[in-house]
């Protein structure tokens, strides 16, 4: 798997937990949902930063 495919299935898995968070937003999971989404999507900066710098 190259860095580029990885990175396109970080910001997929971002997206989608995202979405799912936000539409379920009033639960408690669905805000855990939206962390975690966030926390992916902060981890593309953090992968190509690896990649860049590693």
């Amino acid at each position: 798997m190259t860095s580029l495919e990885t990175m396109v299935l970080l910001i997929a898995a971002g997206f989608l937990l995202l979405g799912v968070g936000f539409a379920n937003r009033a639960e408690g999971w669905g805000v855990a949902l939206i962390a975690l989404g966030w926390l992916c999507m902060l981890s593309t900066v953090a992968y190509k930063m690896y990649i860049t710098f590693g």
